[in-house]
């Protein structure tokens, strides 16, 4: 039995008592158990009418009832605040983020890890070339690879072709699939792992055992009709899609940012010297001679639909140097605190959107449903104030009845 049903079980035997006990109310008990009821029976129903109240208009009276519907917009207002300024706040974010290393989920989407895995790209080339075999002549052509490509300077090839993928509109497709890539990512089922622990995590240090917050943290948490971090996760990826959209003012921004890039790597000597650096570590690394072979074998032996076979070994190749990466504690550091100033920066540019977000949400709510789900909330607690009200009559109304007795 909910409490809804105690209070009206209350008012029921109250007004039972009062019925019975009135043509005995000469008597003492008579008297004392009629004074009893027939104040719980009044405080119980007073307490009904106030709870009623709150939200709806009890008997049909208009004025100073339905208080909450009412009332709704500085309910919002304050529910909106407390997420902005108190829940997610900047400050609250950012320090949270500061507790975790973003890097990790960012190897184990590259690295394909929690997935299932991939079929086979298809049937092994046949036949290979009798100069391929020669293990002197794969040598050579490696030796000779790796002095063409470090007597190469690649930075203005590298300016020059990011400028032509600018102006030739390319670039746009390489951002699509880093967005989509980004995307991805945001939607890994360990990144919305990691933001529900966040987020638990705040609940939990901002209620610190508060029965007021918690339940203004459920009531929200109801009213958007999404988990918190489904709607961080829904936020990004709706920040990442406008850079799908050419005239998009964050991905002209980006484009401006690249050109600013391109244009600094021409006229400034350390910027060269850093890709001419970053060339030749990759040079050492890579291994030119499986390399080399790959790609003639995928020129000599391709049919069908099979994928480019240097396309396998590359990836291999990426996957080397991602996991090397994974295990260098500094590298690591360095690139998980250039990911929160980035972050951080967003979240300063962005916050307004989580107010934005929740106020679109909560605007969506009509008075019945807003009613409604307070009511599933708090209404059981809500009763509590009949049952109180009925029992605190009830003695107060018998103690009266005393005093009367008792006094001259």
């Amino acid at each position: 039995m909910n409490n809804r049903h105690t209070a009206t079980l209350v008012l029921l035997i109250a007004l039972a008592g009062f019925l019975v006990s009135t043509p005995f109310e000469d008597t003492f008990f008579g008297g004392l158990v009629a004074s009893g009821c027939s104040a719980a029976l009044i405080g119980g129903l007073a307490d009904w009418f106030a709870v009623t109240a709150l939200f709806r208009r009890p008997l049909g009276i208009p004025w100073r009832t339905a208080i909450i519907p009412r009332n709704r917009e500085r309910i919002f207002e304050a529910l909106v605040s407390m997420v902005k300024e108190e829940l997610l706040s900047r400050e609250t974010l950012k320090e949270q983020l500061n507790r975790y290393d973003l890097t990790e989920p960012i190897f184990a989407h590259l690295l394909g890890e929690g997935r299932k895995a991939e079929q086979p790209l298809g049937d092994m080339l046949a036949g290979m070339s009798t100069l391929l075999r020669d293990r002197k002549v794969k040598d050579v052509l490696e030796e000779a690879a790796r002095s063409l490509l470090s007597g190469l300077p690649l930075w203005p090839v590298l300016a020059d072709s990011v400028e032509w993928a600018l102006d030739s509109g390319k670039a746009g497709r390489l951002i699509d699939v880093a967005v989509g890539e980004l995307e991805t990512l945001v939607r890994h089922p360990l990144v919305k792992g990691e933001l529900a622990r966040l987020v638990r995590e705040t609940r939990s240090a901002y209620e610190s055992g508060m029965r007021r917050r918690r339940f203004f943290d459920d009531l929200v948490i109801g009213l958007a009709g999404k988990t918190p971090e489904t709607q961080l996760v829904d936020s990004a990826a709706a920040f990442l899609d406008g850079f799908r959209k050419t005239g998009d003012p964050q991905r002209l921004r980006l484009e401006a940012q690249i050109r600013r890039w391109v244009d600094e790597l021409r006229s400034d000597p350390q910027r060269q010297r850093e890709v001419e650096a970053w060339k030749a570590t990759l040079i050492q690394r890579l291994e030119l001679g499986p390399l080399l072979t790959e790609l003639l074998e995928d020129q000599t032996g391709r049919s069908g639909d099979d994928h480019p076979r240097w396309l396998k070994l590359l990836r291999s190749r990426l996957e080397r140097l991602l996991t090397e990466l994974r295990h260098d504690r500094e590298r690591r550091q360095a690139l998980d605190e250039m990911l929160k100033v980035h972050l951080f920066r967003w979240i300063d540019e962005r916050h307004e959107e989580i107010g934005k977000l929740v106020q679109e949400n909560l605007q969506s709510i009509s008075d019945e449903k807003l009613v409604e789900l307070i009511e599933s909330k708090a209404g059981n607690d809500l009763q509590m104030i009949r049952i109180n009200g009925a029992v605190v009559g009830g003695l107060a109304g018998m103690l009266l009845h005393l005093a009367t007795l008792w006094l001259p």
